[in-house]
């Protein structure tokens, strides 16, 4: 069910719209990310939907109301919103500043109640935050700010969570937290939470939906899965068409247009040793890879040549001719060492017809670079 609805809608400042006829509807319960590159007009959005910005045109509904027909404190009980700026507050502590969440809830003279400071500490402890309760906020770490504001957030008790860059600044294990924490809100509790993100390959990993904004218009929104692989995601960024990849998970550097190393086949080291192939401006190609095999999506993403097979199918004549054609067209092949079965046995093949072919085939578990170079 749609909890956000937007009809026609335009946003901008000083009556300049930066993003026109926006139609969307973001779905209740669900996490959804407005990526797009800086300046594009993701935070202008959102800032819009949080009431912060006037629309220029068209409707934003919660909930089957339009955003405008909200009292104040009727949409501070529906909707929080976290942004970027940072609060200076020298004297409360992490509880008193999650507590001013429950403001909409309080009454005209704002005194919490046993039930209202039990239902902070709860919020705290969800945002992995209880232990900062007595501490000064101004004293605490930027990420430890943020767990703080977003409990804060969560105090209102909305049905809707905004949230500006809600990892900016901060280290890789704060940024999992709250992210975290976020996803958790959606699957635990029913919320809808909307951010921005800068990181794309975060995204991918905790969204349900997402919402692609560039040049002043959204040129594609939808379930995260379709949106990654179609290539819509990928050319928002000017990423090559595989290079960020779902099952990957991370936007992989691609190697050059040049034919430097084969890699047959794969195991436990092929990871690292792909990545440092291509680090080093090494072209790379594989095979044969199976389809659901990590290094064969890997090396797709890296901009390799990969002959592959179905998932657990023998490799058969055709696949191996097509590798054993490709692989002797680069300048070194490596073998990985990987299980002699019925599925890998076409490679052991493959091995044999290329050294028959004069081809010398180095062990990619002792393979050194500087060796070669």
């Amino acid at each position: 069910m749609s909890q956000v609805v937007f009809r026609n809608l335009a946003v901008g400042y000083g009556g300049h719209p930066v993003l026109e006829d926006v139609n969307l509807e973001l779905m209740q319960g669900r996490f959804t990310c407005i990526l797009g590159p800086n300046g594009s007009g993701k935070t202008t959005l959102l800032k819009t939907l949080a009431h912060l910005l006037p629309a220029l045109g068209g409707v934003v509904e919660i909930g089957g109301r339009e955003l405008s027909g909200f009292k104040p404190l009727e949409l501070a009980r529906e909707m929080s919103v976290v942004l970027t700026d940072r609060v200076q507050l020298e004297s409360a502590t992490c509880f008193e500043v999650a507590a001013m969440g429950r403001s909409p809830h309080t009454g005209f003279f704002g005194v919490l109640t046993q039930g209202d400071r039990d239902f902070v500490m709860d919020c705290l402890e969800k945002c992995s935050a209880g232990y900062l309760a007595d501490k000064p906020f101004q004293q605490t770490s930027e990420g430890e700010k943020q767990k703080v504001l977003i409990a804060r957030g969560l105090a209102q008790n909305p049905n809707v969570f905004i949230l500006d860059e809600p990892t900016s600044h901060l280290d890789i294990k704060y940024k999992l937290e709250v992210l975290s924490t976020l996803k958790k809100l959606c699957a635990g509790e029913g919320k809808t939470v909307v951010c921005t993100l800068h990181e794309p390959e975060l995204a991918v990993k905790c969204s349900d939906y997402l919402v692609l904004v560039r040049d002043g218009e959204i040129p594609q929104w939808g379930p995260t899965r379709q949106m990654v692989e179609s290539g819509t995601l990928s050319s928002l960024y000017g990423l090559g068409p595989h290079q960020l990849d779902m099952l990957v998970g991370t936007a992989e550097f691609q190697g050059p247009d040049q034919k430097d190393f084969f890699l047959i086949g794969s195991d436990a080291g092929s990871v690292p040793l792909l990545r440092s192939l291509v680090s080093a401006g090494k072209g790379i190609g594989a095979g044969v890879l199976h389809e659901n095999d990590f290094c064969c999506r890997l090396a797709r993403s890296m901009k390799g040549q990969v002959v592959s097979a179905p998932p657990y199918t023998p490799i058969g004549p055709e696949k191996q001719q097509e590798a054993f054609d490709l692989a002797m067209g680069y300048s070194h092949i490596l073998l990985a060492q990987f299980p002699d079965c019925d599925i890998t046995r076409g490679n052991r093949e493959l091995v044999r017809r290329l050294q028959e072919a004069g081809r010398e085939i180095l062990p990619a578990q002792s393979f050194s670079l500087s060796e070669i170079l």
